[in-house]
């Protein structure tokens, strides 16, 4: 009797263990910003770059927005924007960058539940650069769900 209560002890304590490892072995990106997208200015000296961030099945995707050198890293660079649940179109969320020129970039979307703008205007190596933010614009091919590709 004491046997098999030992036994299905051990039994339910490795299943919470591989229940365990599987939740923490996801390929899931949450806690973690992912590049999506990446356009260089005109004149090719800097680039906008947007990155998601995935919190989690409880809460919308963020989207921060960087300017940074030609192919440089965004990773430790300031944040023009920040957009919280921003979409695209009904079932995409998401931000699309567009240069208007060298020096100011676009950002459009159909809209979003919160926005934090730490600085619009960036000097990056000498550029100033310009982040406006345009809601409303719908793009109807984004494709649906957040802009990072499924693992």
């Amino acid at each position: 009797m004491r046997s098999m209560a030992r036994t299905w002890r051990h039994a339910l304590l490795l299943v919470a263990l591989a229940l365990a490892c599987l939740a923490g072995c996801g390929t899931s990106q949450r806690g973690a910003d992912v590049e999506v997208a990446r356009v260089a200015s005109p004149d090719g000296e800097v680039d906008a770059v947007l990155t998601e961030h995935n919190p989690g099945a409880t809460a919308s995707f963020v989207y921060r927005i960087h300017v940074v050198a030609h192919d440089g890293a965004w990773e430790g660079s300031p944040v023009a924007a920040e957009l919280y649940g921003a979409t695209r179109n009904a079932s995409a969320y998401g931000v699309d960058l567009q240069w208007r020129d060298a020096g100011t970039v676009e950002a459009r979307y159909l809209q979003a539940r919160s926005i934090e703008v730490p600085g619009r205007t960036l000097d990056v190596d000498g550029h100033a650069v310009t982040v406006v933010l345009r809601d409303g614009i719908e793009n109807p091919g984004a494709p649906a769900g957040g802009m990072a590709p499924a693992r």
